[in-house]
């Protein structure tokens, strides 16, 4: 019985780790070299369209009109970012009196053409290191 539950245990300390990728990614068309571009990386409908519990988010500082993010060691998957270009530095994505925005914004895959893009048309599949380009708006 004692060699049994050893073996047992020994087996089931040998998880079979998921696969880790990079992400980069590339930001153009920055059209002011000030501010602050803040990103949000979803991996769920839920979290994604509530803005709420991202896998990874942060802020960078705008210094030129590229700008590169790489993120390490993430979970193959389906992903979805959105980010936009704090130009004036209030923390917030200005928009007109329409709701129209007024400093640069974007989405993965090219999405939100004609408005906020949603989870599904924003999301990529991540399957090893991946590189995804946002053109800002």
């Amino acid at each position: 019985m004692n060699r049994v539950l050893c073996s047992l245990l020994f087996t089931s300390s040998l998880a079979i780790p998921c696969q880790a990728a990079d992400l980069e990614l590339h930001v153009i068309n920055i059209t002011e070299l000030k501010g602050m571009l803040f990103w949000a990386l979803f991996d769920s409908e839920e979290g994604y369209s509530e803005n709420t519990s991202p896998v990874m988010s942060a802020r960078n500082r705008v210094q030129a009109e590229t700008l590169t993010i790489t993120l390490h060691d993430l979970p193959e998957g389906r992903y979805a970012v959105r980010l936009f270009h704090d130009a004036n530095g209030n923390g917030e994505l200005d928009s007109n009196m329409l709701g129209i925005p007024k400093e640069g914004y974007g989405f993965s895959n090219g999405a939100g053409k004609f408005g906020p893009a949603s989870y599904e048309d924003a999301a990529v599949d991540v399957a090893g290191d991946a590189h995804i380009e946002i053109r800002l708006r």
